[in-house]
């Protein structure tokens, strides 16, 4: 089979195509019998007439020996007996079969065949089997010797009975007056009855299948009428199933009455279940989702299958006859198609993939497994090819390589192709021995995502990501790459740039990523920090460059975020710092090393203390006391935020419940909340928990958030403060006024106390414009309803200003910095136990 030809599965020769070879060499064999049978019983009943001369002996044989052959027009027979012949001139050259007619030993005649190929007029290459030349020569000799009129009757029913059992026939008669049926020996074998039965009409009948006892009946009558009988039955029996062909002719009296019926039975069984098996061989052939292609030993296309029209657009009718040649698409070398033939020839099979070309110009392309079919002399007879489009699997394949090369959220490249693009330029430059050329690196970060995915959820997470992917993607036109890390980072890469370049670059992207979008309904506006590293300077590996520039992006975050940072060695030594810090950090929440301490609050009018805020400390075994200022903004970067503050709230909610047993009343504490925490949705019920377990009063626990955590939550922090109070808790605003302290925004946040942030208060004694917004804060507060706490209170004129403005509450230096709740309760004790219910 050559180029296009359609494939097949993947598992070498389909037991299908065994089975149909198989039946069909089956079905031949079984015709080729029955037609000498045919051709036999032929001659043998026109020799029944010892009438004929010989020449008219000769001329039977002649007409009837060609039909034992399935081309008989290729057939030349010449037969001669005594003084008479018949049939055609023999070949000068080539083979010719040749067979003496003896008669008691005597030579009396002689039988030739030869097999000419009408389109070469050469003999054919193979003779076919004598056999049946002898067994003609045979009924000619008997022929000679049965010719006495004594012998006809006796000879001629051994003949016929010869050639019935030779054909598989069986002869029955039956008397219609007397509804008497006789089958002969061979007849009564078939029908399963013992030799010498005798049956009626209904006990024949009773012989059939249940379903085939009313046609059988129906077609009775019908011959008894119509003079002839035809039908295929089965026998009533177990399995396997057995088919039985009745031919019968009338016999009709002078008034054209039937009284006599003369048949012949043929068991057909083998017939059926061939023709069944060959049934379903073409159904699996046109059911077969897999093409299928047929050729002739010359390569012209002779079958198709449906399969094989789906698959190329062509209907059998377009390219019976052609070579399948038609259906290359050109993509493959003549290297390919030798190793296919060198196959076909040496093993009889041939599996590889094609590449056709359907009819509406669609190129595609097909595991094809071709096989050899050959006759029984070894001679090829078509060439089968089945095979499967490959089309789906080369799309998913494709798909499957873009998925992995590309983020499933914004259609970006992801990491690894970043790595692979990167590694790409890198290599290029290499090869051109240009090194010099500089290449930027910028990982831009989303200052405060998290708390999006917290507050609003990670649909508007999702949102907020694929916005920013939309923002970066003109970028790709101007020639650039971008891609996105993972998470909320986002990669750009500039081919032959400078720090100019990349600093123009990296203010164009933030201001772009910064300008407000919308989200649920809701406007957001979010700020963008971003790393540098440049190539070859920071790396020249590309997993190198992208950590570097990840490096400066945390610098650029540590620096306060909405900005960017280049790559600085000593920023790698800071990141291992921070690291080694977080994992020191996990382990001392472990193992207990944080403290609660604790400040005081007093009312700034009578002195006594209303309250204390809760801070947290670590006492690290080897470093001892570390500053909050070190691990407060690590932890605030990871998880442990929510661990620390879970961990607060426990001990706080402890402690209060312990003081009060002490007989010192219920003293509100706050205890500060981080962005992360914030946004915990189990944080409610965490309160209710711990008010329960401690039997903690509403309101004597305090949760103080920052008003930047409260902008970072996005629409969502009313609903989240709401769900607080609910817990009965008090909610503060910390470091209130250095955020955007929107008038309009903190009138719709459910809290209690406002906490004057001590930047203001350091400096209202000599800034007039401090002490202004000090009292600004306070009269804004009064007016809603809330308390105003000022913190790091230091001097005497400090709480002095403030108490003139009206500040309820203060806590600082000047009473007290924070301490262990041991040493709490010694300053509460030398400083005045206040009057608390």
């Amino acid at each position: 089979m050559a180029a296009g030809s359609t494939p097949r599965g993947q598992d070498g020769p389909d037991d299908r195509d065994t089975l149909a070879a198989a039946l069909q060499e089956r079905s031949r064999q079984l015709d080729a019998r029955l037609r000498e049978t045919r051709c036999l019983f032929e001659v043998s009943a026109s020799l029944g007439d010892y009438g004929l001369s010989c020449a008219q002996a000769a001329q039977v044989v002649a007409v009837c020996l060609p039909m034992a052959f399935e081309r008989p027009e290729i057939v030349q027979i010449r037969v001669a007996l005594d003084d008479g012949h018949a049939g055609d001139d023999m070949p000068a050259t080539g083979w010719h079969l040749s067979q003496r007619v003896e008669r008691d030993g005597v030579p009396v005649g002689r039988i030739d065949l030869a097999c000419i190929d009408p389109d070469t007029a050469l003999p054919c290459a193979h003779p076919p089997d004598p056999g049946l030349l002898h067994a003609l020569a045979r009924e000619l000799s008997r022929w000679f010797e049965r010719r006495t009129a004594a012998d006809l009757l006796r000879r001629s029913e051994v003949r016929l009975r010869s050639a019935q059992r030779a054909a598989g026939l069986g002869s029955w008669w039956a008397d219609v007056a007397a509804d008497r049926m006789l089958p002969c020996e061979r007849a009564c074998e078939m029908f399963g009855i013992p030799v010498g039965s005798v049956l009626d009409l209904d006990g024949a009948i009773a012989l059939m299948a249940p379903r085939d006892k009313g046609r059988l009946r129906r077609h009775w009558k019908s011959a008894l009428r119509d003079g002839l009988l035809d039908i295929e039955v089965r026998l009533d029996g177990a399995p396997p199933e057995r088919w039985l062909h009745l031919n019968a002719e009338m016999v009709r009296d002078a008034a054209g009455r039937t009284v006599e019926v003369n048949g012949i039975v043929r068991d057909t069984s083998e017939r059926k279940r061939e023709e069944e098996r060959l049934r379903l061989s073409a159904r699996i052939f046109v059911s077969a989702s897999e093409s299928i292609v047929v050729t002739d030993p010359h390569n012209r296309i002779v079958a198709t299958n449906v399969a094989f029209t789906r698959t190329s657009g062509y209907e059998a009718r377009e390219v019976l006859g052609r070579n399948p040649a038609m259906l290359d698409a050109g993509r493959l070398n003549p290297v390919f198609y030798m190793h296919m033939w060198a196959a076909l020839r040496e093993e009889d099979t041939f599996q590889g993939e094609f590449w056709n070309r359907a009819k509406d110009g669609r190129i595609y392309p097909l595991l094809q497994t071709i096989t050899v079919l050959r006759d029984a002399e070894g001679e090829i007879t078509h060439y089968v090819g089945i095979g499967a489009d490959q089309s789906r699997l080369r799309q998913a394949e494709a798909r499957t390589d873009y998925l992995s090369n590309h983020d499933a959220l914004t259609d970006l490249p992801n990491r690894q192709a970043i790595g692979a693009r990167l590694r790409q330029w890198i290599g290029a430059r290499s090869a051109a021995q240009v090194p010099s050329v500089q290449a930027g690196v910028l990982v831009l970060g989303l200052d405060g995502f998290k708390s999006i995915n917290d507050s609003m959820g990670h649909a508007a997470g999702d949102a907020v990501l694929t916005e920013m992917a939309a923002r970066l993607r003109p970028l790709i036109d101007q020639g650039l790459f971008v891609g996105r890390l993972g998470g909320d980072e986002f990669v750009v890469l500039l081919e032959r740039t400078g720090r100019d370049h990349c600093v123009a670059v990296v203010r164009q992207v933030l201001g772009t990523l910064s300008a407000p979008l919308l989200v649920e309904g809701h406007e957001l506006t979010l700020t963008v920090s971003a790393g540098i590293s440049l190539f070859p300077g920071d790396g020249e590996a590309s997993d190198v460059l992208l950590r570097n520039a990840e490096s400066a992006l945390n610098g650029a975050k540590d620096d306060g975020r909405n900005t960017w940072r280049f790559y600085d060695p000593q920023m790698n030594q800071a990141s291992l710092e921070r690291l080694i810090l977080v994992s020191a950090l996990r382990r001392g929440v472990a193992s207990g090393e944080l403290r609660a301490w604790y400040q005081p609050k007093l009312d700034l009018q009578t002195r006594e203390v209303v309250g204390a805020e809760a801070l947290v400390r670590w006492k690290h075994p080897d470093q001892g006391w570390i500053q909050p200022a070190r691990f407060i903004p690590v932890a605030e970067q990871s998880d442990l935020i929510t661990v620390i503050g879970e961990w607060m709230l426990r001990e706080v909610a402890a402690q209060i419940a312990h003081w009060h047993g002490q007989g010192h009343g219920w003293l509100p504490v706050a205890v500060n909340l981080g962005a992360r925490h914030f946004g915990e949705p189990s944080l409610p019920a965490l309160l209710r928990q711990l008010r329960a377990e401690h039997g903690l009063p509403p309101n004597v626990l305090e949760l103080e958030i920052t008003e930047s955590t409260l902008m970072e939550a996005g629409s969502a922090p009313a609903q989240l403060l709401s769900e607080l109070r609910r817990a009965g808790v008090t909610l503060a605003i910390d470091d209130f006024g250095t955020g955007y302290s929107s008038l309009s925004y903190l009138k719709q946040l459910p809290v209690d106390v406002l906490k004057i942030d001590r930047s203001f208060v350091s400096s209202i004694e000599r800034d007039g414009r401090d002490l202004s917004i000090a009292g600004t804060i306070i009269a804004l507060a009064h007016g809603l309803g809330l308390k105003v706490v000022a913190e790091g209170v230091e001097t005497e004129g400090q709480r002095a200003l403030l108490e003139r403005q009206g500040c309820d509450q203060g806590q600082g230096w000047l009473f007290a910095r924070p301490m262990p709740a041991a040493e709490f309760d010694l300053w509460r004790q030398v400083w005045g136990t206040p009057q608390l219910t």
